[in-house]
């Protein structure tokens, strides 16, 4: 079954408090790695999951995040540990409804080695100020996440919703991180602002200078990456127009020494990823649209992925395709309500030097009328190259797949969030995807190791649930909602 959304995201409720120490074993390296995601430096990346829905401490939907961190045999849920606002050391209080975890990035914000989380929580009630939101920096350390800091709002205000999404890179190129961080404001013609704290950020909760933008899109979802090729990150936008028209849109941002700066109107899109599939330097923008035809003024059906190819001076406006599941070469076919292009990730996949890009389709259903098995989902694997994205030798993963642990069901909603990282530090990206109602509702999370030839591992690929990571069974947590490392 598919569970209602609250403002927007799909949660319910659940049970447990606190703090699940990290279970590591042996120690981490002397010097830190200083790789995104290397919340413990020893040099395997981490992977953050979601957990908004879930109850703490008798309090339903406060929130948590489960942190499973990386090995040279991949994700293992025995060394992990849960955070929550409960756990000793983070701001604030469980509170009913705050969501804790609804987003995260991950970045080394005290530039210390150590990769650290940025969690927000967007319904946090500040003063008298209900869903004024909250955004906490968890700090990384040889021992794991430890402590927080909280960023301060700069705007609390009832229904700001400080923290509905949050990209954290280096967007005017000194050196230190940045965070954009999305919310609403009582100025302007549009109530939605992105703010832009500069780095260097400390535990004492010292930041550099604050900017305000206004996105164009509502509900500014963000995502960061080097389109340009030079040493700023440059931000994707993307959301709803405004109007309440309910049609997505996605807008560029250049980084530049002084901010970031409006630079380019791109496709409609709901979601997006940045990443070199060509190998030439430059960033590629994917863009993913899976709303249905009736809605869809480009008229796809079941969704449809755009790529905008970057150049030194940001998105090309002549070089872009779009694909769908109709378009030579990409397995299957199109349906309404398949949801292609609802998650996307890049990440070479098989080592060669290219970008690859990983398609969720959590809508995707299989069978005949007879016995039709709809929502199951399905996860499309393309290959860069020098010419681009290809669909030569593209994947079609679904839990049938072979060495693809689980078996395909109705309803389970496989490839609802992606992540593409190098867990275990053989050079490859690996892919973590979600099902969010595997073994409906609790959902549950696949690691699926790059490999060359078939972009995964059919060997060594596995599954866990909420329960390997702590939290209780039979009970909806939102688990995977949100993916980082």
């Amino acid at each position: 079954m598919k569970h209602p959304l609250r403002g927007g995201v799909a949660l319910a409720a659940l049970f447990l408090a606190g703090l699940t120490p990290p279970v590591l074993s042996g120690t981490a390296a002397a010097a830190p790695s200083g790789l995104p995601g290397d919340f413990n430096g020893d040099g395997y990346r981490d992977v953050a999951v979601a957990a908004p829905a879930a109850t703490v401490s008798g309090k339903s939907w406060a929130g948590q995040v489960a942190v499973v961190y990386g090995t040279a045999s991949g994700l293992n849920p025995a060394k992990r540990q849960l955070i929550s606002q409960d756990t000793a050391g983070i701001p604030g209080g469980a509170e009913k409804d705050d969501e804790f975890g609804r987003t995260f990035a991950a970045a080394d914000l005290n530039r210390d080695g150590y990769s650290d989380l940025v969690v927000g929580a967007p319904e946090e009630k500040s003063g008298s100020a209900a869903d004024a939101g909250t955004v906490v920096i968890v700090w990384g350390s040889r021992s794991g996440l430890s402590g927080g800091t909280t960023v301060k709002n700069p705007q609390p205000l009832y229904g700001s919703y400080f923290g509905t999404s949050i990209a954290a890179a280096d967007f005017t190129g000194d050196g230190r991180p940045d965070l954009a961080i999305s919310a609403q404001s009582d100025t302007g013609t549009s109530s939605w602002r992105i703010r832009l704290i500069r780095g260097p950020f400390t535990t004492s909760g010292a930041t550099g200078r604050v900017s305000s933008y206004t996105p164009g899109p509502d509900r500014p979802q963000l995502t960061a990456g080097r389109v340009s090729g030079d040493s700023k990150a440059d931000l994707v936008v993307t959301g709803q127009k405004p109007a309440g028209d309910h049609l997505a849109t996605a807008v560029y941002y250049k980084g530049t020494s002084d901010g970031i700066s409006k630079a380019a109107s791109l496709r409609t899109a709901q979601a997006a990823a940045i990443g070199d599939l060509d190998k030439d330097g430059f960033g590629d923008i994917v863009l993913g649209n899976p709303l249905d035809p009736d809605r869809d003024p480009s008229g796809s059906t079941g969704g449809k992925i755009h790529v905008v190819y970057g150049t030194s001076s940001g998105p090309s406006a002549t070089r872009r395709v779009s694909l769908t599941q109709n378009t030579a070469g990409v397995p299957d076919s199109a349906e309404a309500g398949d949801d292609f292009g609802e998650a996307l990730a890049i990440g070479d996949f098989d080592k060669d030097g290219y970008g690859d890009l990983a398609v969720g389709a959590s809508g995707e259903g299989f069978g005949d009328d007879s016995h039709f098995l709809g929502s199951a989902g399905a996860i499309t694997l393309l290959r860069g190259s020098a010419s681009g994205l290809t669909t030569t030798r593209a994947v079609f993963l679904t839990q049938d797949s072979p060495g693809v642990p689980g078996a395909v069901e109705g309803a389970d909603g496989f490839g609802h969030a992606l992540l593409a990282s190098d867990v275990d530090r053989d050079g490859r990206a690996d892919l973590t995807a979600v099902a969010d109602n595997e073994n409906d509702p609790e959902g549950a999370l696949w690691h699926l190791p790059g490999a060359a030839g078939t972009l995964y591992s059919t060997t060594a690929s596995t599954t866990f649930g909420p329960t390997k990571v702590g939290l209780p069974a039979r009970a909806y947590t939102a688990f995977g909602y949100h993916l980082a490392g």
